[in-house]
């Protein structure tokens, strides 16, 4: 009853995964067209200017990262690994002390992650830049004396 419990869970958890990556690419795939979209046109502060950026770049960080955190807890919570090394092999005995190894796909998606936070960190910037200088442009004519301003 255990097995078929522990079963029934990695499987979910396998289930969960994948459907966090699916909606992590979704997101991703969005916020891509976002920036094309942005890139194309100049949207003034709605949902298609820097918000939906940062919106669809979020989603898709936190979604790999909840992935990227899942994985390894069903791998090595359910010992999925040994569990794979007893079907294809004879031996049990010398799997059982084995460890875990990610390959450079499961890395690939930390990187997904720092690309996602980089992405968001340099529309920050940009965007506080243009709205301070914005600002820097106001304030002249806020300060000027009154016999300018009326010239």
């Amino acid at each position: 009853v255990a097995a078929a419990l522990s079963s029934a869970g990695s499987r979910s958890l396998n289930v969960a995964t994948i459907a966090l990556l699916v909606l992590g690419l979704l997101s991703s795939l969005l916020g891509a067209g976002f920036t094309l979209t942005n890139a194309l046109s100049n949207p003034y502060q709605t949902f298609l200017g820097p918000i939906g950026v940062y919106t669809w770049n979020s989603a898709c960080g936190v979604l790999t990262l909840v992935a990227m955190i899942l994985f390894p807890v069903n791998v090595q919570g359910n010992r999925l690994s040994e569990e794979l090394a007893r079907s294809c092999s004879a031996s049990v005995q010398e799997h059982t002390g084995s460890q875990h190894s990610y390959g450079y796909s499961y890395w690939l998606m930390l990187l997904i992650v720092l690309l996602n936070a980089t992405s968001l960190v340099i529309i920050y910037l940009y965007d506080h830049a243009r709205y301070s200088r914005r600002k820097e442009q106001e304030r002249p004519i806020e300060n000027a004396p009154k016999d300018v301003i009326l010239f």
